[in-house]
């Protein structure tokens, strides 16, 4: 018979095969709480569009439940041809919002999805009266007791939600995460990232730098046309910019945030990744300081440390662009889903919206 001190074999097999059964089971619980928060289907969800000049935009409307009467986030995407899930990488942080009892409205970019038009087409202040007119729609679908609307946005939307602020300076909030402050200097930065990646020198990367200024100062030119663009940079240069495109910049290449911001009275929370590779976080942040600080009770400001441009965990996630993320980073975000973000984010994100809006969960 064993003594007090030893364990028979049956106990030892035992134990064994709870350690197995613990390293199958855990990951698959892991797994699978991941994998619901891309799942919409427990919320309820109304298809709803709105017109803008000639373009209609289509969306969803999102809501924790059919009997909601919380804060409404109007998404207000970044660059890109962006739709209103963001190809599904919104959804754990929409989860994670309605979990909290803050709703979400997102609509498809003009030309995407199920929205006409060109966003190719608009102007930073185009993007601002977009969104306005959303705000506006929202608005009037729900009962003067229903919660308040803001926006919530990222990195080009640091140019937009404070000239939308400042359309409805009667808005609940506006979160920008990412927010660029100035459009040439943050296309700086972001050269200075990518050279950097590529194991460029420092003279390398000033020189770089400063060549691509003074060729944007002729290809963006007031009078300057596409034509010149080509021109300039060699029709079999790599990957030009379509016409489209150029457009685009050069309208909105003069964006800067600062006027706008000192004239923002709505609440704004501002949040930042220490390690974003796409704007200089850290410039920005003490920008949105001394311009916001003092202004809003409600005003809060935000460098989170290990975060990324989008606030997912650098450790694991710190990509320039979505598409530079291996399929391997891909299906980890899939399976991380929520706690892909850097640790602190969505709460300070859900308690400062309810806190603001008088509808703290």
């Amino acid at each position: 018979m064993p003594s007090p001190r030893q364990s028979s074999p049956a106990s030892k097999f035992n134990t064994t095969a709870l350690l197995i059964a613990a390293l199958i089971i855990l990951p698959a619980i892991y797994f699978m709480n991941g994998m619901m928060d891309f799942d919409l289907s427990e919320r309820s969800v109304t298809e709803i569009g709105f017109d803008h000049g000639p373009d209609h935009l289509s969306g969803s409307l999102i809501l924790p439940n059919q009997h909601h009467d919380g804060p409404i986030a109007l998404i207000i995407h970044g660059d890109g041809p962006q739709d209103r899930f963001s190809g599904d990488g919104y959804l754990p942080l929409f989860n994670a919002l309605l979990d909290q009892n803050i709703g979400i409205y997102s609509w498809d970019k003009a030309g995407i999805g199920y929205s006409s038009g060109n966003w190719l087409d608009q102007s930073m202040k185009d993007r601002a009266t977009e969104a306005v007119a959303a705000l506006d729609m929202i608005a009037s679908k729900r009962p003067q007791s229903a919660g308040k609307i803001g926006f919530l946005g990222f990195s080009q939307a640091g140019w937009v939600i404070p000239k939308a602020a400042n359309l409805t300076p009667d808005n609940a909030f506006g979160v920008v995460i990412g927010g660029a402050v100035n459009w040439q200097d943050q296309g700086a930065f972001y050269t200075r990232m990518r050279l950097l990646a590529e194991g460029k020198t420092e003279p390398e990367i000033s020189d770089e730098i400063a060549r691509k200024q003074t060729r944007d100062a002729v290809i963006f030119a007031p009078d300057a046309t596409y034509s010149t663009y080509l021109e300039t940079v060699g029709q079999d240069a790599p990957a030009p910019m379509t016409e489209d495109r150029f457009n685009f910049v050069k309208r909105n290449i003069t964006a800067d945030a600062k006027n706008d911001l000192a004239r923002v009275t709505s609440p704004i929370l501002a949040l930042f990744g220490a390690d974003d590779l796409n704007v200089d976080a850290k410039t920005d942040f003490a920008t949105y300081q001394s311009i916001l600080t003092g202004r809003n009770a409600y005003n809060e400001i935000v460098l989170f440390a290990d975060a990324t441009h989008g606030l997912l965990r650098s450790g694991l996630f710190n990509y320039q662009l979505a598409a530079d993320m291996p399929a391997t980073t891909q299906l980890l975000f899939t399976v991380m889903g929520r706690d892909a973000y850097a640790p602190g984010v969505i709460n300070k994100l859900s308690a400062w919206i309810g806190n603001v809006t008088g509808k703290a969960n």
